[in-house]
Formats: C-alpha cells, sequence, structure tokens
C-alpha cells in the first residue's frame, strides 16, 4: 500500500498554477491521487483502530479532506490546497473538536513543514477541554512524562509540543512553585512530525506512517481519559 507517485509532483506544479483552468486540465490526475489516498488511509485506519477503539467506526472518505478551500473569510483566493490530508478523529465525527491522528502530505502549509507532516494529540482544544487536559496532567505528572519519555515518542517528536500559543506564566489556578509547571503551558497538546524526503511515497512509507503513529497513542489515550471520551 502506497500513494500515487504523482502526489508531490502534482503539488509542486499546483503551487504555481493554483487556478481554475490548470486543476480542471489535470483533473484526472488529480482524482488518481484522492482515490489512491483513500485507499492509503482507509489501511491506516485499519491498522490504528485496534490500538485507539475510541476511534470507532471511521471510514476513510470522513476523515480526508477536501482539496478547494474556504474562501469566505480570507484575503488569499486560491481555490485549492497545495496538500492532500487526512484526520481520524476520536469518536469519528470530523466536524467536532476532539483529538487524533493527523497525515498531510504536499507544500508545507499551516506552520507545518516538509513534504510530509504527521503527528497525533490534540490542536486547538476548547477551554473547557484544555482545563481538563492540564487537569489530569497536574493530577498524573509522572504518568504524561513517561509518555513523553517513550522511545519511539522521543525519537519522532522530541520533548514539546506543536502549539499555536506556550504561556509565559502558569494557567490561572496554578502554581509556578510547582515542579512540573512548564507541562501545563502549552495552548495545544499536539505531536508533530516530519517525515524524511526519502521515505516519502517510498515502500517503507505505509510502515513509517503507521510507527509514528502508534508513538502517539499512549498520548492520545491520556487525553481522551482526560476528557472522560470512551
Amino acid at each position: 500500500m502506497n500513494i500515487h507517485p504523482d502526489t508531490l509532483p502534482f503539488f509542486d506544479e499546483l503551487l504555481v498554477n493554483n487556478n481554475r483552468d490548470w486543476f480542471n486540465a489535470h483533473k484526472a490526475r488529480w482524482t488518481a491521487i484522492h482515490d489512491q489516498f483513500v485507499n492509503f488511509t482507509q489501511a491506516l485506519i485499519d491498522a490504528i483502530v485496534p490500538l485507539d477503539p475510541a476511534l470507532g467506526n471511521l471510514q476513510a472518505k470522513q476523515c480526508v479532506y477536501r482539496i478547494y478551500r474556504d474562501l469566505r473569510f480570507t484575503t488569499d483566493k486560491r481555490p485549492y490546497k497545495t496538500h492532500i490530508a487526512c484526520f481520524l478523529p476520536v469518536g469519528g465525527d470530523r466536524t467536532k473538536n476532539m483529538p487524533g491522528y493527523y497525515l498531510q502530505l504536499g507544500q508545507a502549509e499551516y506552520g507545518l513543514s516538509g513534504g510530509c507532516s504527521l503527528g497525533g494529540g490534540f490542536f486547538m482544544p476548547s477551554p473547557e477541554q484544555l482545563a481538563a487536559i492540564r487537569q489530569e496532567i497536574f493530577y498524573c505528572p509522572d504518568e504524561f512524562k513517561a509518555i513523553l519519555k517513550q522511545k519511539d515518542y522521543h525519537r519522532y517528536y522530541g520533548n514539546s509540543f506543536f502549539t499555536s500559543k506556550k504561556l509565559s506564566r502558569p494557567p490561572k489556578g496554578y502554581s509556578a512553585d510547582w515542579p512540573d509547571i512548564d507541562l501545563l503551558k502549552y495552548r495545544d497538546y499536539c505531536s508533530m512530525h516530519n517525515v524524511p524526503q526519502e521515505i516519502i511515497g517510498s515502500d517503507q512509507f505505509f510502515d513509517y506512517v503507521l510507527k509514528v503513529w502508534k508513538a502517539t497513542v499512549p498520548l492520545n489515550l491520556f487525553i481522551e481519559r482526560a476528557l472522560d471520551i470512551a
């Protein structure tokens, strides 16, 4: 199982030809890339759900994002995204704000870098969800630190989180004297990894993605417990 070999070349070309005429002339290429990515995503779902049953009965078509950009609230009127991505949400509903597993292929966007980024955890939880995650970390700091120190987690994700913001001061209700206060300063608890270029599209790619996702399963399970997700 692999992605279509035209995936990255297509997005390289789309980056400089982001218009409807070019896209329509190359629609067959996009369809082939998309359909193979859906199959690739389904194989990943089948492999990861047994490790994180809270994902539910996901189907790949629910998880793969559309290529069309939402132009309603932006001055950037390019009609197409220059990447393809999937998100496997806990609970199986991508419209709800939940933790999960993410994979993006193509041009670097949204603060990501490289031709392929993937990871898990929770990006942009609500204030209530963030408070629950922080509370669980406060109650179980040793368990949380042990997750971050696991060999594969540290190899792929390092010792920090992909976040939209990190506080300079402790969040309200927590003392600066608490030894692990730095763990509570994140706005997001999101693991993110950039795949080496030589892996993308190779025969190793599926197994590599799955291995990186598996490394973030304990983090997701911890967050799910914090949010009381069965």
